[in-house]
């Protein structure tokens, strides 16, 4: 009886201790999430909006809504990744060469407080793609 108690509060203090499972499993699937739809993210510590600039010099990106516009750093960390909901396709991995104007993106920065600042690096960029590419290279006959 008493190893059962023990067992239990071990367990506990464990699940306790480790945080909250979710938020370590959506971290894993966030790719597989659409934009705007990330449970506890989604508008609270996002940003939703349309890419309006694009300065692949400086790798900032300007997304732009009714309420404001926001300002991302795209580093080496920045995950990038191409929503393809739309297309009933599986979301894939971007690039920042698939940043394209009029798109519709959500920005997470590093920073939580960067929400509100308006600026910052990001921690990871979807991409709602919602027509498909163009194929590259010459017309296959």
């Amino acid at each position: 009886m008493i190893f059962k108690v023990l067992t239990i509060i071990a367990g506990l203090t464990i699940v306790l201790w480790s945080g909250t499972p979710s938020a370590h499993g959506q971290k894993a699937t966030e790719i597989f999430i659409p934009v705007g739809q990330s449970p506890g993210l989604s508008g609270k510590k996002t940003v939703v909006g349309t890419i309006a600039t694009i300065d692949a010099r400086a790798r900032t990106v300007t997304v732009g809504g009714p309420s404001g516009s926001w300002s991302a750093t795209i580093t080496d960390r920045t995950k990038i990744w191409l929503d393809r909901s739309k297309l009933r396709l599986t979301n894939q991995q971007g690039t920042f060469a698939d940043f394209k104007t009029g798109l519709l993106a959500e920005v997470k920065y590093v920073d939580p407080e960067a929400t509100t600042k308006g600026k910052g690096p990001a921690d990871w960029v979807k991409i709602q793609v919602a027509e498909p590419t163009a194929p590259s290279g010459p017309p296959v006959r």
